[in-house]
């Protein structure tokens, strides 16, 4: 047995069959159209993402064919090492065929390696004779990428939001609702009753990449389903990301300054997020940040990019918590614990992950697709730079007398300037850099002129200056 087949049989595989030719594949971000397909070998132990949009049957037969293919599809699995993972597409359904009537997913991971999953039984055989139809993961490069866009998401993240079935997979499409969205459709609608109509229209929604800022095309009601008290059982598979009201963001009988400084400050709702919802892990709210990143750019999850852009300004308009605990206003009640301790690494670490969905991105992303989307970064982007640069002098005399404290504001600015280094290339925009008022000159879009006193990007392009971005290592003892 030579080295390549040892490594064929030791790592994952997930076998994939009746996806008809000429659909779309995605793994971890990249996307093909396939053939003689049977899925893809020497699966990194880890996270992954595929995506799947069936063609019709007359592109099987007529390569040529314009038909388009179908909404998006997603599977998000954990995989150990060496496990396989099998599964086959129904082209009748739409969707990933399954042996039993399906159970209510899981909202939370197994307990240990292994548990309370159905084992997937492949003999080596088997897996050596689909050998020249699997594909091999593609290269160490596309796992670097796919770690930088993902590196916080756990599978409590993916049980939690998307929700696990019998096999431990999350299962979504680019129709599948939130249950933010499903609670503010019955609200306008002043559904009282325990009846909830439903359904989705497939094979008519083409997904190309342009099609992202597209009209969700109206459902085809297919049944209507009897909900019990608890609206547990007949209905769809919702997203449950975090709950939040942007419009109430302030603590509960607040009046006076209090309501109006956290009403613009979302310090306080942010923590609340945490300290209720994520078991007061901050990294947690990273991971759903991420998570409904790749939903709606790889899915095209329409669900998932109203949660993303609600989570991105939640933490770019927390203003008190880029302050040290010793410089944050007293005039205001801070209850949540984690407006005691410093909060950079959550800044530094969400400045990273930024960089790393900007750099994932076509730089006709925005232009072409969500223009929109762009404009509500660089409004909250500019709340955060103005938050920075007021803060920059309480961190400074601080970090004058503990080393520890200036290398990770350090690394604040540094990323800062990465990103601002990034977006200025790729999409034209005008972040600035974090300095004392330097904000002031900067308007709501981000795209105003630099005073004549500013130090420019390309002057920090070379030598120790330089930006860098680095990996999550040097910020994990403030996460504990």
């Amino acid at each position: 047995m030579d080295q390549l087949e040892r490594k064929l049989l030791k790592d994952a595989a997930l076998i994939l069959t009746g996806l008809p030719r000429g659909s779309e594949f995605g793994l971890d971000g990249r996307l093909w159209q396939v053939d003689r397909f049977s899925g893809v070998k020497m699966l990194p132990a880890g996270f992954h993402f595929f995506v799947f949009s069936a063609a019709p049957a007359s592109a099987a037969s007529d390569p040529s064919s314009s038909q388009g293919v179908a909404a998006r599809h997603g599977l998000l699995r954990f995989f150990e090492p060496g496990e396989r993972l099998v599964q086959e597409w129904d082209n009748t359904h739409e969707e990933l065929k399954r042996t039993a009537p399906p159970k209510k997913r899981r909202r939370t991971a197994r307990a240990s390696s292994g548990s309370e999953a159905e084992a997937t039984l492949v003999s080596d055989d088997y897996l050596k004779r689909l050998d020249s139809s699997l594909a091999p993961y593609p290269s160490d490069a596309l796992g670097e990428q796919w770690r930088a866009l993902a590196g916080f998401v756990t599978e409590e993240t993916v049980a939690r939001v998307v929700g696990l079935d019998e096999q431990r997979c999350g299962v979504v499409d680019a129709l599948t609702s939130s249950a933010a969205d499903e609670a503010g459709m019955a609200a306008g609608a002043g559904q009282t009753s325990a009846q909830r109509t439903w359904g989705k229209a497939r094979g008519a929604a083409t997904a190309g990449e342009g099609d992202v800022d597209a009209a969700d095309p109206q459902p085809d009601v297919r049944e209507v389903v009897e909900l019990d008290k608890d609206g547990e059982e007949g209905g769809p598979e919702l997203l449950e990301f975090v709950k939040f009201d942007e419009r109430r963001s302030w603590p509960r009988g607040a009046v006076g300054e209090e309501l109006t400084h956290w009403s613009k400050d979302k310090s306080w709702q942010l923590s609340e997020v945490v300290r209720s919802q994520l078991n007061d892990d901050p990294k947690e709210l990273l991971a759903e940040l991420q998570l409904a990143f790749v939903l709606f750019s790889l899915v095209h999850n329409f669900s998932s990019l109203s949660t993303y852009k609600s989570l991105f300004s939640l933490i770019c308009r927390s203003a008190t918590l880029v302050y040290p605990p010793s410089s944050r206003p007293t005039t205001t009640s801070l209850p949540s614990p984690l407006l005691s301790t410093t909060s950079l690494p959550l800044f530094a670490s969400f400045l990273s992950a930024f960089h790393a969905q900007v750099d994932f991105l076509d730089e006709t992303f925005f232009s072409a697709q969500l223009p929109s989307l762009e404009q509500h970064l660089l409004d909250s982007l500019a709340e955060l730079s103005q938050a920075l640069s007021d803060a920059l002098p309480a961190w400074e005399d601080l970090g004058a007398h503990d080393a520890a404290v200036a290398g990770v504001w350090n690394e604040v600015i540094r990323r800062w300037d990465a990103l601002a280094a990034l977006t200025t290339a790729k999409f034209g925009w005008d972040l600035g850099v974090v300095r004392g008022s330097r904000a002031k000159y900067l308007s709501a879009g981000g795209r105003a002129q630099r005073a004549a006193d500013e130090v420019d990007l390309e002057d920090l392009e070379e030598g120790e200056d330089a930006p860098v971005v680095l990996d999550e290592e040097g910020l994990g003892e403030y996460y504990g």
